[in-house]
Parts: structure tokens; sequence; C-alpha cells
């Protein structure tokens, strides 16, 4: 084949690829972020994390959000329970897992070393959930509880399927599909097998994680909030949930300081891609500062979860920024809590449908009046410089007067923080033992995404500080920097380190009494102008050379890539050759050993020939004995994998129905919810219906009173007449005139119909 076809088959083999390759790097980027996280949820003992992108492990917090790239180690003899989405990953000592994708329709993770105890509560269709080893890929197919251990000294990966079903992924491949009750243990990337057992018996971490599935079944807050919710489980020791007219479910926090306020008690992070995150320091801190939103009722602060899909969306603070001279003296950042009913805007880039149900079908207005943001107990402020380094709130928070929030206005989030004043991270404590690397290959599911070993920074990510940066910036004082906030989301940084050009400003000029004339102010304008053209080509150009650089290391990458499976290829091809000259040694020695046995069998006599006759004889009834007894064993194992395949059914069955029991059992308390806010507000309007008849019947007895009254004097007044006609002096005798006279009428007192007649 000449060079120029072998080009055009290239190119029209790859021409495809390629485009695809880049129309998916484009929809990448225009994506929406992530709607679930990872939490780590519970820990007893001690355990490391190290950030995406950054080789310094630092001591793991419960509330920080774990996404794609995060890794996580526990330390010996330590557990560690991990949240994603609705199902758990518990970790026994010397665990090593990293999260490779989550998102919404899948989650994949990698353990490298330990042991690890996932529970699938729920696998919507066309959802994925998988455990890459440096052996295989195990992807669930139904809900249930699996275990993986991996041996790194060994190089094996053990299965146990507690309940449920699912198949593990060889690197050539190959697929085995797996039921409850197996054990398996795997050595190689081929599904080699090493031991296996039906129903192995529990250890001590397997009780752990049955213990701990028992607490979640049992959890109250359950039944208020779906488990898609993250962090839900801390809610029940921490609070109490009440019923209330306006907002429905509510949760209070218990055991909460003085001037306590959502918001105020954490630390703030820049976490790609969401941006700004709030992080809290109380145990139960993650579900109430990433959905729903807070209220006041009786001067008490109340989560209100709201309705909450069955599908939640997080969020990384609902809360709102605003400006204006707030901090004082020094730059300062203020926010308040939403309150239920009002929209988040994010400061990211996000489509319609995802703000839609980021907020619950609320629509975000630009000029909206919101309920805390003339609170000022509901407000909290801290200066620029302990925000951008992600200093705790409680201890350096500033209070705030209420005539300083008369012209405070909404304003977006502050814009991501310079390389020099990044969050400060803690080291691990010295000594510890910390995780060895990870293996660069690793083996995953074939429709699963697979993290490329060579990984090329993306200008969308975060570079953490390097060691050279942390050590000059803590030599040099820190100098805080105002918060520009800017209408746009915030820019992002470029990975390659981008040399700073100063920005050109003005020196202020010496008092003098004659103002500045307008050339001088025309010049020195023109000079700023051109000083910042200057440094935006300056970063311009220096864009341009790091993008070069990047291309450079994805080329050399791909070329490192084609070269390993280049390699691979001739392996293989060697080992096939091997087997082939192996194998045409073994035949001919077979034919030098029937020819040898030809030989000698020629020069035997006819007795010898009949001994031999016999002995065949023999050796074929043997051989019909041994192919009887082999097929009645395969025919037992049929029977026992029938029996194996119907129970496995059965299972998978009753998995279903359970499904079915708990979304109708949901949706019976979406009707109940429904049904009781109906008869409180039918309930609502009798009791006005009830007032107004009451204010009537007040009103008619006022009526009544008074007519009653006005009777009474009239009768008063005719008895003073009639006492001082008695006592009139007569002149003449009249008393027949008196008896002839008509007896004056009696007067009553009138009835007046009330509103019921």
């Amino acid at each position: 084949m000449s060079r120029a076809r072998l080009f055009q088959f290239i190119l029209v083999r790859l021409l495809p690829l390629l485009v695809l390759g880049l129309l998916s790097a484009r929809a990448m980027a225009q994506a929406d972020p992530p709607s679930r996280v990872a939490r780590l949820n519970y820990l007893e003992g001690a355990a490391v994390f190290a950030p995406a992108g950054d080789n310094e492990w630092i001591d793991a917090v419960l509330n920080r959000p774990l996404t794609r790239g995060d890794r996580v180690w526990t330390d010996k003899g330590s557990r560690a329970e991990l949240q994603v989405g609705s199902s758990a990953v518990r970790m026994d000592g010397q665990a090593h897992l990293e999260i490779l994708a989550l998102d919404d329709r899948s989650a994949q993770l990698s353990v490298t070393q330990g042991t690890v105890y996932v529970r699938v509560r729920s696998l919507p269709e066309g959802e994925n959930f998988e455990i890459d080893t440096p052996n295989l890929a195990y992807r669930a197919a139904y809900p249930g509880d699996y275990r993986i251990d991996v041996n790194a000294n060994t190089g094996t990966t053990r299965v146990t399927i507690h309940s449920g079903t699912g198949a593990v992924y060889g690197e050539s491949g190959e697929v085995l599909a797996l039921g409850g009750g197996q054990q398996i243990t795997f050595r190689a990337r081929d599904l080699s097998q090493m031991a296996t057992q039906e129903s192995p018996p529990q250890d001590n971490f397997d009780r752990w994680a049955a213990d701990r599935n028992r607490r979640e079944d049992q959890s109250v807050s359950a039944r208020y909030v779906p488990r898609e919710v993250v962090g839900y489980q801390q809610l029940d020791a921490h609070g109490q949930w009440m019923q209330d007219a306006t907002y429905g479910p509510v949760w209070f926090p218990k055991g909460l300081a003085a001037n306590w306020a959502p918001y105020r008690n954490g630390h703030w992070e820049w976490i790609s891609p969401w941006g700004w995150t709030w992080i809290d320091a109380a145990a139960w801190g993650f579900a109430p500062f990433h959905y729903g939103r807070w209220a006041l009722i009786d001067s008490r602060w109340a989560w209100v979860p709201g309705r909450i899909a069955l599908k939640p969306v997080y969020s990384p603070a609902l809360v709102a920024f605003i400006g204006g001279a707030i901090g004082g003296a020094r730059p300062g950042v203020a926010w308040f809590p939403l309150a239920p009913g009002e929209a988040w805007q994010p400061g990211y880039p996000a489509s319609p449908t995802y703000m839609s149900n980021v907020n619950g079908n609320l629509t975000v207005q630009a000029n909206a009046t919101y309920a805390n943001q003339r609170k000022p107990e509901a407000l909290t402020s801290i200066s620029a410089e302990d925000f951008h380094r992600g200093r705790p709130v409680r201890a350096s928070w500033l209070r705030v007067a209420a005539n300083t929030l008369t012209n405070a206005q909404i304003v977006p989030p502050p814009p991501m923080p310079e390389r020099s004043v990044v969050a400060q991270r803690k080291p691990a404590a010295v000594g510890r033992a910390l995780p060895p690397a990870p293996p660069k290959v690793q083996v995953a599911a074939a429709s699963a995404p697979v993290a490329s070993p060579v990984q090329v920074p993306s200008q969308t990510q975060e570079q953490p500080p390097s060691r050279q940066d942390k050590a000059a910036k803590a030599a040099a004082p820190a100098k805080p920097e105002p918060v520009k906030l800017a209408a746009a989301a915030p820019k992002t940084v470029p990975p390659v380190s981008t040399p700073q050009v100063p920005a050109v400003t003005a020196a202020p000029a010496a008092p003098t009494v004659q103002a500045k004339s307008g050339e001088q102010a025309k010049a020195a304008a023109q000079a700023r102008r051109a000083a910042q053209k200057q440094a935006e080509e300056a970063r311009a150009e220096q864009a341009r050379a790091d993008e070069a650089k990047r291309d450079k290391l994805a080329r050399r990458a791909e070329q490192a890539r084609r070269e390993q499976i280049a390699k691979r290829a001739e392996q293989t091809k060697r080992e096939q050759l091997a087997k082939l000259a192996e194998q045409a040694r073994r035949e001919q020695q077979m034919a030098k050993q029937a020819e040898l046995d030809k030989r000698e069998a020629a020069k035997r006599d006819q007795a010898r020939r009949e001994l031999v006759a016999r002995k065949a004889e023999q050796a074929r009834r043997e051989e019909q004995a041994k192919r009887a007894e082999q097929a009645k064993r395969e025919a037992v194992a049929r029977r026992d994998e029938q029996q194996r395949r119907e129970a496995h059914a059965r299972q998978v069955e009753l998995a279903r129905r359970a499904a079915d029991r708990e979304a109708q059992a949901l949706r019976e308390q979406r009707e109940q919810r429904e049904e009781l806010q109906a008869r409180r507000e039918a309930q609502e309007r009798e009791q006005a219906q009830q007032r107004e008849q009451a204010a009537q019947r007040a009103a008619w007895a006022r009526q009544q009173q008074a007519l009653g009254e006005q009777w009474r004097r009239d009768q008063t007044w005719e008895q003073q007449q009639r006492e001082r006609a008695r006592q009139r002096p007569y002149l003449r005798d009249d008393r027949d005139d008196r008896r002839s006279r008509p007896p004056e009428p009696q007067r009553g007192i009138p009835i007046i119909s009330g509103p019921w007649s």
C-alpha cells in the first residue's frame, strides 16, 4: 500500500472520530454543572483528602463537596462513609478511593487499594454506577449491596455480592455476570479466577456496614426530603421537624449560639465548576445550605426544604450578595440567606432548564425584593481578604448597622481569586501514613467514561498553587485586594502560571491650590489606556503561548499513548509466535514418539499383540465410563445453574417490587400532604366565616342594647309626666271626664331581626 493510499485510509477512518471529539469537547464546555455531588458523610478515626489536580494531601472535612478528580484515603484502623446521591460508599482502613466521574447519569469510582462496601439504593434506567480496580471494573445492574477488596501486594481483586446483580468487565472486553451470594477472586486483567465461594461469612466490616444500613433505613428526615438530598441523615440527631401552617414541614436546629444566622459558621472556598462554595462547620451543615431555603419563624431560624424533586439539584450556596460600603474602611463581602419562594441566581453560566430545576420552577427577577435583604440579623459581612483566603467567618464577621442597608444593592458573586490570595489549605499531620501512588492503568467498563492516564489541564479548572508560590506567599505580607463584583460570570484563570503585569495607576498628586489642566488629565488617561492595552496584549500573548504549550503536551500524551498501544501489540504478537513455536515443537516430539512406538509395535510377536488388544478394549471401556460420568456431572451442573438463575430472577423481581412499593409510598405521602393542605385551607375559610358571623352578632347586640336604653328613657319620661299630672290641682270636678278618657297606650322595647333570621 502506497503512502498516499495509507494517508487517505487513515484520514477517512480518523476524521469522523476527530470531528466527534471536537463536538463532544464543545458540548462539554457549554454543558451545565452536574446536579449532584458526593460528601464525606461519616468518619471514624482519621482520613486525608486530595482535591482534583492537587497532589498535596490535607485533613478531610465532612461538609466539603466531593466531585470528579477528588481522592480520599483512610488511615489504618479508620472507617469512612461517602454519600453519592442516594447510594452509600463505605471505606475500611487503608483504602484509597478516587472519583473518576460524577454527574446526573453516572457515578464512576476507582479503588486502587483497600476494601469498600457499596450500597446502591436506587438505580433508574439509563444511570450507571461503576467501581474500577487495577484488575477489573464492576457495574451494578440493579440496586443492592456489594463489596470490593483490592490487594495491592498480590495484585488481586475480590468481588462479593451480598444482594442485587451486576457484571465484571475485563481489559479485553470479557464480561461475567454475578448474582447475590457470590464471591469470586480475580487476578490479572482477563477475569482469571483464583477462588470462588457461595454465601461467604460476614466479618466486622460487613457487620459495621449493615448497622449503618439500618440507621439509614430508620432515618426520620427521609420522610420529609428525598434520599437524594446529600447529608439528610445528620438532621435527625441535631434538630427537630415540625409542621408550619405557611411553609409545611420545617426543621429547627438545636444548640445554636445567640447571634447565629445561616451561612455564618463556616468558610468559603472556590470549587470548580461551581465557584464560591459555602462549607459549614456544623456536623449537620450540608443539606440545609445546598438545598431549600431559610426562614425566621417566631424569632427562630428554620430550614424550609419545600417541595424538593426526587432528583434534587445541588447548589454551592443559596445566598445573595450585596454591595456598597459595608465592610467599613476595608473592602468587604456581604451576603444573606434566601427565603422561601426566592429564586437563586448562580455566578456561572447556566441553561434555562438548569435554572428551572435548581429553583423549583421559580423565575429569577432582575430587581427582586428579598425578605432578608434589610435585616441586620440575617446579614453576614467579612473583609475581602478573609473571604478570599477561606478564613472562618465566625471569628471575623463584621456587624452591619441597619442604616447602611438602605442603599445596598444585589451584586453578582465575587470573581475567581488570584493565585496569590487562594485559600490556604492545612496539610496532613506530619508522620501520617499517606496513600501510595495509584497505578497509571486501570480497567473500566467498555461503555463507561475512562479517565485518560495523562491529564491535560483545562482553562475551566482552577490550577492549585505550587510549593514555590506558597512559600513566596508565606514570606511576603498579604496585601488585601478590593472585591470587584462584575455583572458577568467569574472568569477563569489559565492553568499555566502567567506573569503578572502590574497595573499602571496614576500617582496621587501633591496638594496644590490650582487643579490640573485638561491636557495633563488627557495625557494621563492616554498613558493609562496605553499601559492597560499593553498589559492586555501581554496577557493575550501569554495565553497563546500557554495554549501552544498545552497543545504540545496533548500531542506528546497522544504520541505516548500510541507508542504504548504499539508496544502492547508487539508484545502480544511475540507471545503468539512463542505459543505457535511451542506447539510446533510439541507436535514434532509427538510425531517422533509415535514413530518409535510404531517401530516397537512392529517388532513385537503375536502373543504381545493379543495382550495389547485386550488392554485397548479395557481402555475403551474405561473411557466410555468416564464419558458417562462426565455427562452426568454436566447435567447436574446445568440443573444447578438453572436453579441459580431462577433464584436470581426471583431476587430481581423482589427488588423491583420493593422499588415500586417505595415509589408508591412516596406518591401516597405527596397526596397526603396535598390533602392536608387542602383541609387546612378549608378550615381557615370556615374560621374566617365564623369570625364574620360573630362580628355581625356583636353589632346586632350593640344596636339592640341602644334601642333598649332609648325605650327605658322614654318610659322614665312618661312616668314623670304622669306623676306631674297627678300632682297638678284640678279647678273643677272632672272625674267623669277622666273616666271617659281612653287609656294611654303602653310602649314596649322594639326588636330588630338579627343577621341569622
